[in-house]
Parts: C-alpha cells; sequence; structure tokens
C-alpha cells in the first residue's frame, strides 16, 4: 500500500504516505541536530493536519463526503467524494485551511506574549512557540498562492467562476498556477545552487502543481464534454490526424402512430438524458425535429 492508517479524527480517517519515512530518513541522516528537527517537523505536520480538518470540516457541513486525510512529505490532502461546481462552496471550503493556521498563530502569538510578560515560560519554550507561530503563517500565506489546485488556486477558480462558466475558470487558474509553478522551480534551483545542504522540497512541490492542475483540468473538461485538449480543439486544428468527420445526425425513422396520437422518438439514448451533463447537440437537434407530445398523457 502506498498510505497506511494511524488513525480517526471526527471520523476521518487519517493515514501516513510511505514516502514520508523517507523524509524521516533524510532528516535523521543530514541533520546536525535530529531531535531537534524532528520535533518541528512533528509540530509542523500536526499543523498541516489541523490545516486540512479545517478543509474536511466545512465540506461535511455542506454535505460532501470525506474520505480520508493523508499526510506526505509536501504537505497533506483531504479527499472529498466530489466539489460541486458551485463559488461560495469551493471558497469556503478553500479559505478553512489557511484560517485555521492564522487562527493557530493568532493563538500562539497571544501565549508568546502572555509568557514573555509574566516571564514563565524557559527560553526553550519561548523558541518553541516562536517556531508555532511563524510555521503557521508560513503555511497559510503559502498555501494562499494562486497556484491552482492549491487553497489560493480554488479561491481564484471561485471567484472566476461566479458567473457560471466553470470551465473557463479552471483553464485560466490552471494558467496562473503553472507560472506560479514555473517560478517555484526556477527559484528552488537558485535556493539549492546557493545553499547547496538546504533539503528544498519546492521543485517537488512545483511539479505537483502542475500534473494536479493537469489532472483537475481534465476531468472538468470531460465533464463538460469539451474533450481533453478544449472545445476548440477540432474546429481549430482541424481534428486528430485520420480521423473521418462525424457523420450528420439522421432523422428518426417513421414508425406508426399510437392510439394517443403522440409518435416517439425512436433514437433517443439514455445518455442524451444526463441532468449533470445537459442535452448533446445531437439529441436538441433530434427533438427539435420531432413532432408532437414528447410524453404520453396521463391516465384518466
Amino acid at each position: 500500500m502506498s498510505s497506511f492508517k494511524i488513525g480517526n479524527v471526527f471520523g476521518i480517517p487519517v493515514r501516513i504516505h510511505a514516502t514520508f519515512l523517507l523524509l524521516l530518513y533524510g532528516v535523521a541522516l543530514f541533520s546536525d541536530s535530529p531531535l531537534f528537527v524532528l520535533g518541528a517537523l512533528l509540530t509542523t505536520f500536526g499543523c498541516v493536519l489541523l490545516h486540512e480538518l479545517g478543509h474536511s470540516l466545512v465540506a461535511r457541513a455542506f454535505g460532501l463526503h470525506v474520505e480520508d486525510i493523508t499526510l506526505w512529505p509536501l504537505g497533506g490532502m483531504a479527499r472529498m467524494s466530489e466539489i460541486p461546481e458551485n463559488a461560495r462552496i469551493e471558497a469556503l471550503i478553500a479559505i478553512a485551511g489557511p484560517a485555521v493556521n492564522f487562527l493557530l498563530a493568532g493563538a500562539g502569538l497571544l501565549a508568546l506574549t502572555f509568557t514573555y510578560v509574566l516571564g514563565s515560560l524557559s527560553e526553550g519554550g519561548q523558541s518553541f512557540l516562536q517556531f508555532f507561530v511563524v510555521a503557521n503563517l508560513l503555511q497559510g500565506g503559502f498555501n494562499l498562492l494562486p497556484a491552482f489546485p492549491m487553497d489560493g488556486g480554488r479561491l481564484l477558480r471561485a471567484l472566476l467562476g461566479r458567473k457560471g462558466d466553470w470551465l473557463r475558470a479552471t483553464e485560466t487558474a490552471v494558467r496562473v498556477g503553472r507560472w506560479i509553478a514555473g517560478l517555484m522551480f526556477v527559484g528552488s534551483l537558485a535556493l539549492m545552487i546557493v545553499s547547496p545542504r538546504s533539503m528544498c522540497l519546492l521543485p517537488l512541490l512545483s511539479i505537483f502543481v502542475w500534473v494536479a492542475g493537469a489532472r483537475e483540468l481534465l476531468s472538468v473538461r470531460l465533464r463538460h464534454g469539451a474533450g481533453p485538449f478544449g472545445a476548440g480543439f477540432g474546429t481549430r486544428f482541424g481534428g486528430f490526424p485520420g480521423t473521418p468527420p462525424p457523420p450528420p445526425p439522421s432523422a428518426p425513422p417513421p414508425g406508426p402512430e399510437p392510439a394517443d396520437g403522440a409518435r416517439r422518438p425512436t433514437a433517443w439514448r439514455r445518455e442524451d438524458l444526463a441532468p449533470e451533463r445537459g442535452f448533446s447537440e445531437d439529441a436538441i437537434r433530434r427533438m427539435e425535429r420531432f413532432r408532437g407530445p414528447l410524453r404520453p398523457p396521463p391516465e384518466a
């Protein structure tokens, strides 16, 4: 298995990806003070778990099913059965994670202020609180970058899709996310050149942003019937080589008139009536050609 379960929080399974063990191995192998770095790592991923719980609990408030939360070296991911194409719902789910981080940072800053005024905390405790505040501020701020499908990218899609054109909003958000991913990749390579010993995970994160954004864009295009390369690919580039053009839709063959006088269309397909996709162009043409009531009269 690529991940293994470590428990449940609010009834949501929490899993750890197998590659997380490689991160722990790298810390133990390359760090000068592995115990300190391990403590910082566990604190950071505890905040990541709370971040993902923020997403998950808001999603459940809207009646969505949360499959699980998986922690892996680049952060965490809450898997949901679906997210409806609704700008308000997506925006609220997306902003919930960074909001949790900012609330944790505020609580840590308040505790740090009280302990500093009262002088009741050791230097090590103050250092931990300072790290806690900074870690949450960085998590919340970084996730608000408009790099789809990160939280900021989903907020961007919700903003662009508030008029209802979800496909175009997704395409624009993915395009912006790819620019952000490219900048992160170049910046991380420069950082590793300047500091060769730094364990920079930004190259992997930028690749994840690029691949995950492309996958979600593909699913949205297919859901909207636009094809994997966009709605205008066939007309703009002449279609795929060697593929004949589709035949024009044919009228349904004539049939006998039923006793109630309503002819039934004989060329309907079940998928034409899928409510989540709407009627296809072919189905609309066939219904326009049909004369007479589409349903039998109610029984007396």
